[in-house]
């Protein structure tokens, strides 16, 4: 079975996600970068954004607490809104935000959940 980076890589390519790539932070940990993700729903629907989802190497037995987020202009402010989000700079760079949000993995269809519970997210924002 594969695992880490190179599994998260090949389900999101296998979902339809055609411009994936692999990326380290300052602190050498592996994210699927996602180009030009289109927001599906909420209030940003259909803002193009970079989408980079932390890939720890026992993907998809565990996954990173967080998605980053590139868009210009940044879509929320940093800060904690309770019981919505809590967003702090991103260790991919000045850029960057870090979305912090807990996961929960399904051992059966693990990517395609994460992509959903990652679409709820912007869903209620």
């Amino acid at each position: 079975m594969n695992y880490g980076i190179n599994r998260l890589i090949e389900d999101l390519i296998n979902l339809g996600f055609n411009e994936v790539i692999s990326i380290k932070d300052a602190n050498n940990a592996n994210y699927a970068l996602i180009s030009k993700f289109e927001i599906p729903a909420g209030s940003f629907s259909g803002k193009i954004i970079e989408l980079a989802i932390p890939a720890p190497d026992q993907y998809p037995q565990m996954c990173g607490p967080s998605i980053h987020i590139l868009a210009s202009p940044i879509l929320v402010p940093f800060g904690n809104v309770p019981g919505v989000r809590n967003v702090i700079q991103s260790p991919l760079g000045d850029s960057w935000q870090y979305w912090s949000y807990q996961f929960s993995i399904n051992p059966v269809n693990p990517t395609a959940v994460l992509i959903s519970q990652i679409n709820e997210i912007f869903k209620r924002n």
